[in-house]
């Protein structure tokens, strides 16, 4: 019952996020937020699934705009509202359901921001199975979470490489029958169209692939320093970079990634082509998603930092992937 109460706050940040921020309905979603990650806590929900909600949870309620709007933003959309000609009504109405906000958005997203903190806390210290277990085991389902849609997204390939095949196979059969262009069926299989699909199905396959390759210590890194040091260095380089550079970047990214998705959504945007895709929101969506994952790969590895890092001895080497030591080199250990 715990993990369907982190499912709810997963599914509520995202509602928060993609609503009409003018809506009612992002005060709706802050408050089941708020209440199903308490039921979460109080009910033990599986550790993996709260350490995801929590970080989704409270992301989400940083990012969406009447809690997070700042006096300064607010004058410069006044200032936007004041050059326009046409539309001006529909945009004052707008700021001014957000003005009377704005006091309390700092206010509140401090509260928003300990009341994630305080439940973390409070997590862990009721643990029944100890806090450095505990966070291990979350570390270890977050990971499990980015290797399933991983290796389902690696599918992909099998679409894409069809479509490659397919495309090249029409583009030779024109040469035979040019007649072919005039047919329904190439109408609605362009060939704009199928190497659009192409790369949609390129760039989805890679972005949920990403929290996998990380996950699995598979992306590029600059060994030169790095192998030099001892294990715990490893392990505290690994952890700062997770959350001082990895969780924060992948914040920026979800954030003006689903605010252009949203707004490629809302003008209907489509292909540059004539006869290319329509529905761009669907691959610029894809951007946010993949670093949802990319965020909770940052977090599985910081997680198991920490438990390296302070645990017990006796969790160690179920901990200390990222500050395993490379072949090449063997330091002694701290």
């Amino acid at each position: 019952m715990g993990t369907l109460m982190s499912l709810i706050t997963i599914a509520a940040s995202a509602v928060i996020v993609v609503v009409d921020p003018t809506s009612m309905w992002v005060f709706y979603a802050l408050w089941v937020i708020l209440v199903s990650h308490a039921l979460a806590w109080v009910l033990r929900a599986a550790p993996g699934w709260f350490a995801a909600a929590s970080l989704l949870g409270w992301s989400s309620v940083m990012i969406a705009t009447p809690l997070a709007l700042t006096q300064s933003q607010l004058n410069g959309l006044e200032r936007i509202v004041r050059r326009q000609r046409d539309g001006w009504e529909a945009a004052q109405a707008t700021l001014d359901f957000f003005a009377p906000l704005v006091p309390y958005a700092t206010p509140l997203l401090i509260v928003v921001t300990v009341f994630f903190v305080a439940l973390g806390v409070l997590a862990l210290r009721g643990a029944r199975q100890g806090a450095s277990a505990y966070m291990l085991e979350a570390a270890e389902q977050l990971a499990n979470a980015c290797i399933v849609v991983g290796k389902i997204a690696a599918f992909l390939f099998v679409p894409m490489m069809l479509i490659i095949l397919y495309d090249v196979f029409q583009r030779k059969y024109l040469g035979y029958n040019p007649d072919f262009t005039n047919t329904d069926w190439y109408k609605t299989f362009t060939s704009t169209r199928l190497q659009e699909m192409e790369w949609h199905l390129h760039a989805t396959l890679f972005l949920l692939t990403l929290g996998y390759g990380y996950v699995k210590d598979a992306h590029v890194r600059i060994e030169l320093v790095r192998d030099t040091l001892r294990p715990r260095a490893r392990a505290w380089v690994e952890l700062f970079g997770a959350l001082l550079f990895m969780v924060p970047y992948c914040y920026v990214v979800i954030e003006y990634g689903t605010e252009n998705a949203l707004r490629a959504f809302n003008i209907g945007e489509g292909s540059d082509a004539l006869t290319g895709l329509p529905h761009r929101f669907i691959i610029k969506g894809m951007l946010p998603v993949g670093f949802v994952f990319v965020a909770l790969a940052g977090l599985s590895a910081a997680l198991k930092c920490l438990v390296y890092l302070f645990g017990p001895s006796s969790l160690r080497a179920a901990s200390g992937q990222y500050a395993d030591v490379h072949p090449s080199t063997q330091p002694a250990d701290a």
